[in-house]
């Protein structure tokens, strides 16, 4: 195979007696013809090196690590057969090679566009061997899993990577007593990460080597255009030397998951089923609400026609993690105020009233970055099918007044009082406008750079008394931005001037910021 590990971790039992005098060996070359399915060849490249082991009948170790090359038909190299004796042995085997000792761990690439030939891992053992002219034949087998993806790409959509969210990376070994060969194990407390997917046949198929683990993930798809789609899948068990197959249809109208068949070469894994579809228990559409992912959102219809979330999204999507520090993570819990100091709220209850904050590569599915910043206005993001987080025009239909785009060279802001809650008296879209409309605008604050807004709403800047209390500031996102280091976001702003908390359009920075998310439905 073509690439190399520089580090292998596997535990493998080995005799703790090194340093034991050997006997002289014999002229015949110790060899090893492997029996092997393979995760990215058929077979094994000439030059691909295994270590091997040998333990003798008493326990000393003739070879501890021997480095073989494989020269198209066997494993070879210096190591010969030891002499003197009839006695038999045991070997061990293990692929890719490395000098070092063995450690108790083994991690898997979060890249693996360059192949996942480097983290193949396989073992490999027999007893009872005797020393002999021909090859010994070992079978190897895949210590890790294997997700293989297909594509029908009708459209013609040029796909920039696959990304599989949220799986553990990291296998531990420990050993069995029972016939000295490794237990692997994952470590729930180890952290979780997103491997990149190697494109076999760009845009067609892909695949990815990944530690066996029971586990919801998902999938991203981008798209050269800067689209993306983040697609959940339930959770699944992977078994060592298993793999599976998640089937997709890329359309002009976007890209569809669907269940996987056999593979062959490997063991068959089985189906993952697909999270997230309309048609599964992830999601469904009950008209003036939506279940998703095991909570209930009302929903409403504006004066527009346009279907917006009536409460804050609270989904917690696959591979984050929620946070209470503002100066860490990219989800966090909602909070509440004194007007000076903050208080984290972890209870159901808060969550489902108030939603997450969500940073901006969390909420849209995808790390933004000066290459994508622009390529992402009406994504799906963390929403629902069929739902995506609303853009610029989106919430200026809403409410009348933005700032302009420094990235489109604008300058000044705009204003348009045919919004749906523009109030001609008031000259400008309010809180109570908003939920007059039924739209119950969710005062849940934000998390600006690094920081809870702790300012809440009171007599001194508001004349509305039932809103008294609550965060005086509020971000909702939006999917449009205004440089490559602000989005648009929605902002409450309560003042003398407007007392009843004028809703309109502002920036918040990237990185730095956590914020509300309302999904809209697709037109």
């Amino acid at each position: 195979m073509k690439n190399r590990l520089t580090v292998i971790a596997v535990a493998v039992a080995v005799a703790a007696c090194r340093g034991i005098p050997t006997p002289e060996p014999a002229s015949v070359p110790l060899r090893i013809e492997p029996v092997i399915t393979r995760a990215t060849e058929v077979n094994f490249e000439s030059g691909d090196a295994i270590g091997l082991t040998v333990i003798r009948e008493d326990g000393s170790v003739y070879a501890d690590n021997a480095l073989l090359a494989y020269d198209g038909s066997s494993f070879a190299g210096d190591l010969k057969w030891y002499s003197g004796d009839n006695g038999t042995c045991s070997l061990k085997a293990f692929y890719p090679y490395s000098a070092a000792d063995f450690p108790t761990s083994f991690t898997v690439g979060t890249d693996q566009r360059g192949g996942t030939g480097a983290y193949d891992l396989m073992l490999a053992a027999k007893q009872d061997v005797k020393p002999q002219e021909e090859p010994v034949t070992m079978v190897f087998r895949h210590q890790l899993s294997r997700i293989v993806m297909s594509l029908e790409n009708e459209a013609g959509i040029e796909i920039e990577s696959i990304t599989l969210k949220g799986l553990h990376t990291t296998v531990h070994f420990a050993e069995d007593t029972e016939d000295g060969g490794p237990i692997a194990y994952v470590d729930e407390s180890d952290p979780k990460g997103d491997i990149v997917m190697e494109a076999v046949k760009p845009g067609l198929s892909y695949r990815a080597i990944v530690v066996p683990q029971t586990m919801a993930f998902g999938v991203a798809v981008r798209t050269r255009g800067g689209a993306s789609l983040v697609q959940d899948f339930t959770e699944v068990t992977m078994k060592p030397g298993y793999s599976y197959t998640i089937t997709g249809k890329v359309s002009a109208e976007g890209i569809a998951f669907r269940l996987s068949g056999e593979i062959s070469a490997w063991d068959d894994g089985g189906d993952i089923e697909p999270g997230g579809d309309p048609s599964g228990d992830d999601f469904k559409d009950n008209g003036d609400s939506f279940s998703y992912h095991g909570k209930d959102y009302a929903t409403v219809v504006l004066p527009d026609g346009s279907r917006w979330m009536a409460e804050p999204l609270a989904y917690l999507p696959v591979g984050r993690t929620v946070s209470d520090d503002p100066a860490a993570g990219d989800v966090w819990y909602p909070y509440s105020s004194d007007g000076a100091n903050v208080t984290v709220l972890k209870d159901e209850e808060s969550i489902k009233s108030l939603g997450y904050l969500y940073s901006f590569d969390a909420l849209l599915g995808i790390a933004v970055t000066g290459d994508n910043f622009d390529k992402l206005e009406g994504a799906q993001g963390i929403c629902p099918p069929g739902w995506h987080i609303p853009s610029r025009a989106d919430w200026f239909a809403l409410c009348g007044y933005s700032n302009r785009s420094a990235y489109l060279g604008e300058s000044g802001s705009m204003e348009d009082h045919s919004a749906v809650f523009w109030d001609e008296t008031d000259g400008y879209a309010s809180v109570p406008g908003f939920n007059a409309g039924g739209f119950n605008f969710t005062l849940s604050g934000a998390m600006v750079n690094n920081k809870f807004q702790a300012l809440l709403v009171d007599e001194s800047v508001c004349s509305v008394p039932e809103l008294y209390g609550r965060n005086r500031m509020t971000y909702i996102a939006s999917s449009t931005p205004n440089s490559a280091t602000q989005y648009f976001v929605v902002m409450t702003t309560f003042t003398k001037s407007y007392p009843k908390g004028r809703v309109t359009l502002a920036y918040a920075p990237l990185g730095k910021a956590g914020v509300q998310v309302r999904c809209v439905k697709d037109k």
